[in-house]
């Protein structure tokens, strides 16, 4: 009994809470997007589209609050992927197909699935680069290659943005959703250098202007949702190309630089 006792014991091991907390924002952000796909089935849209984006939110959560209490782990990033390819990949083709270009039929329904498959991919090739943990220069970690799922579900969705904000369903039409599934697509599983959050440098001091800017952002999010979300995707994309920009720039400058090293 006593070596029973004993065998059985490990297993009963409470778990601190700061352990879960990552999974279970991970499971929520999943939850959101689950969600997303009923209110699309019952034609609730603008609902729809906030369920993505509040799982977006929670999704930018999850990974740093791993970090900072040191609970990451390859299971947490392998079930952190997989929602991100529902909420992110699915369930965005799901609420514009049902919504706009189903009309298209076959091509609408290719069209969905062409986004879908290159979220997938996305996810495949973060997850491959993360495993191989290829060292690389602090400056690079600063880009993505390509768009984060997030933001790629976010751009796909912005003719819904722009529809909210102006009371116009003339950006839901099959051209526009199809341009803009298609486009996001593509910038997900391209090469293209975006810039990352890591770049958002907070300068010491009790009111600092990152935080004023921050606090406005709120404010207007909280008056004018979506127009203040269309004009933070528009200001999103403008960064797309800079962020290319400045990455070959800060490239090429420090390929001097090591040139330099080496001939001093």
């Amino acid at each position: 009994m006593d070596i029973i006792e004993t065998e059985i014991s490990p297993s009963k091991k409470k778990v601190p809470f700061t352990k879960i907390l990552p999974t279970i924002i991970t499971i929520s952000a999943f939850c959101f997007g689950m969600t997303a796909i009923r209110f699309a089935l019952c034609g609730r849209w603008e609902t729809a589209v906030m369920c993505i984006l509040v799982s977006a939110l929670l999704d930018s959560f999850d990974g740093r609050v791993a970090r900072m209490l040191g609970q990451s782990s390859q299971f947490g990033a392998e079930l952190d992927s997989l929602s991100d390819l529902v909420c992110f990949g699915v369930a965005p083709s799901i609420i514009l197909f049902l919504r706009s270009i189903c009309v298209m039929e076959h091509a609408g329904w290719g069209i969905c699935m062409f986004f879908t498959v290159c979220c997938a991919l996305r996810l495949a090739r973060f997850n491959a680069i993360q495993i191989l943990n290829e060292p690389k220069p602090e400056w690079q970690k600063k880009y993505f290659s390509g768009i984060p799922a997030p933001a790629g579900a976010i751009i796909a969705l912005f003719p819904f943005i722009l529809s909210f904000s102006t009371e116009s369903e003339y950006f839901l039409s099959e051209k526009i959703v199809s341009f803009f599934l298609l486009f996001s697509g593509v910038l997900m599983i391209s090469t293209i250098k975006s810039m990352s959050s890591k770049m958002i440098e907070i300068k010491n001091g009790i009111v600092s202007p990152e935080l004023l800017i921050v606090s406005l952002v709120i404010i207007c999010l909280i008056t004018e949702l979506w127009l203040t979300l269309t004009v933070l995707v528009f200001l999103y994309i403008a960064t797309i190309p800079y962020g290319a920009y400045k990455y070959s720039r800060t490239k090429r400058e420090e390929g001097a630089s090591d040139v330099f090293k080496q001939v001093s």
